[in-house]
């Protein structure tokens, strides 16, 4: 038999296997995710969430004054309620996730989200095609993407130019050493100015480069998802458009994507070599900070869109669990009234109703532990959710949506010098002031609100 032959089977039989192995990994996490819809997951308590540190930076918008406050925050505890509600695939979607609690963003401020949470929860393939795609990405992107999203944090001084100048000068000292030998002078002259160079741009290549790694990665998936949700309307007309222009920076991220450590130790001084001769790192700084200046924020509406269908198919995802979750129905009055709302870090909670009216208020009494704070959370939860996310856990919600501000469970503050008296004094005096606030703008932003005060 000739050899030939032998090679060329050996190809087929090999890509064969290597195709047959891909689609059975593709039908195992198929099958990991039809297991997986609409089951409830155990209550866990958050590990590190990641998406904390960047949830303003990816929203342009964000205000301080229009989010929660860090004490409603940790009074309601939603770190943990993040981490038990989160069905997110990718570092996008958990951000996303993350960032519509806390900036209480409207679950309408993007475009189709909720029809898309609806195509995914009646068409199962579609949601296992975007599943499929969204976990092939992983958690990990979007860690360190909202840096290459501001462009005032991409500094890139005048004399950053010079970089391409010296490497052409390099390359046209190395052609001319053969025919005018002196020209090796020049060489070591630029050496010097190469090594300065990477010196001068040694502290901001690493935070860089690092995060347009992922720009690969982030535009393959987008692509993907398009092709997957398959439909020309909202939003996603517009991200077909926005990926087409990001073409010369996925040429870029390919290009400081190689990691020439993992080919071996000779590859490594191979390209270390290079990189001292035409200071490639330094290159890739100013060509990717040029490119990104001008396309910064098409690459910020493309992630937050993948960061949308991920939590899109979360929702979708919750609204399929036996468990009450119930979307909110507004029925353009001033009150609230939610059925059956329960606390969805309680493994066997208790569901109960409540009424919520402008103007009025509630107190809650009974025995310690009997449950009193669990059920003022409760409330200021699914107020949170039902804002954010358009889903909330009760059995029915019908009425308006409010904000929330919280004063449970203060302690002294040592650091301020305040007693827990104070603590609470200051908190209600905060509350107040929201209430009598006569700036319009902040007027109409918290029209109505959810206080949930407790007194020891």
């Amino acid at each position: 038999m000739s050899p030939i032959v032998v090679i060329v089977a050996v190809l087929i039989i090999g890509g064969g296997g290597i195709m047959a192995h891909a689609r059975w990994r593709q039908r195992k996490l198929v099958e990991r995710l039809r297991s997986e819809w609409g089951v409830p997951q155990p209550v866990r308590r958050p590990a590190a969430i990641d998406a904390a540190e960047s949830w303003r930076e990816l929203d342009e918008a964000s205000d301080q004054a229009a989010g929660l406050d860090d004490r409603t925050w940790l009074d309601l505890d939603l770190d943990a309620v993040v981490s038990s509600i989160d069905r997110t695939h990718t570092g996008l979607g958990q951000q996303a996730l993350y960032r519509r609690l806390r900036s209480t963003l409207s679950w309408n401020a993007a475009d189709g989200i909720e029809q898309l949470v609806g195509r995914f929860g009646a068409d199962a393939s579609l949601r296992e095609s975007a599943g499929v795609v969204l976990h092939m990405a992983g958690p990990s992107l979007g860690r360190g993407l909202w840096i290459i999203t501001r462009p005032a944090l991409i500094r890139v001084r005048w004399w950053y130019w010079s970089f391409p100048v010296l490497a052409l000068g390099m390359l046209f000292s190395l052609m001319t050493i053969p025919f005018y030998p002196p020209a090796l002078i020049a060489v070591l002259v630029l050496l010097v100015l190469n090594l300065l160079a990477r010196m001068a741009t040694a502290w901001q290549v690493p935070g860089l480069l690092a995060p347009m790694r992922q720009m690969g990665a982030l535009i393959a998936t987008a692509e993907r998802l398009v092709g997957a949700v398959e439909t020309d309307q909202g939003e996603a007309g517009g991200i077909r458009t926005g990926i087409k222009s990001l073409a010369p920076l996925r040429r870029i991220a390919r290009w400081v994507s190689r990691d020439p450590f993992s080919s071996g130790e000779l590859v490594a001084g191979v390209w270390e070599y290079l990189n001292l001769m035409f200071i490639l790192d330094a290159n890739a700084l100013v060509l990717s900070a040029h490119e990104l200046r001008r396309q910064a924020p098409v690459v910020s509406r493309v992630a937050q869109w993948v960061g949308d269908v991920d939590v899109a198919l979360c929702v979708a995802s919750l609204r399929a669990e036996p468990r009450d979750w119930c979307i909110p129905v507004r029925t353009g009055g001033r009150n609230a009234e939610v059925a059956g709302v329960w606390h969805p870090l309680v493994e066997s909670p208790v569901a109960n109703d409540a009424e919520l009216y402008p103007g009025r208020g509630v107190i809650v009494t009974g025995a310690n532990m009997s449950g009193k704070s669990t059920y003022l959370r409760s409330i200021g939860i699914a107020a949170v959710l039902a804002r954010s996310l358009n889903t909330c856990p009760a059995s029915s919600w019908r009425g308006a949506l409010f904000g929330v501000r919280s004063l449970i469970g203060r302690d002294d503050d040592l650091s301020a010098g305040k007693s827990y008296y104070q603590v609470e004094a200051d908190g209600v005096v905060a509350m107040l002031s929201l209430i009598h606030i006569s700036e319009p703008t902040r007027l109409r932003r918290i029209s109505y609100a959810v206080f949930c005060v407790k007194k020891k």
